[in-house]
């Protein structure tokens, strides 16, 4: 029994090492990538919102001049 009891410390000693390991080690390498991650998709999104609203005022002001030219074009009566 007693070689169970050590193994079973052993393995809470383990397991308090590991956890130590991943919270100083692991995550915050992988929070600092994560970071970065995330303010490269910002700037992405920033950009496709952009292009998508350069897209609507071409089309509003392509609207726009094609109403002003149909118009000018239409006989007075």
């Amino acid at each position: 029994m007693d070689n169970f009891e050590e193994f079973g410390k052993r393995i809470d000693e383990e397991i308090t090492r590991l956890r130590k390991y991943l919270e100083k080690e692991i995550a915050p390498a992988t929070e600092k990538r994560t970071a970065q991650v995330l303010r490269e998709a910002s700037e992405k999104l920033s950009e496709a919102a952009q292009k998508l609203e350069a897209r609507v005022a071409a089309r509003t002001a392509q609207a726009a001049g094609q109403g002003s030219a149909q118009d000018s074009s239409q006989p007075k009566p």
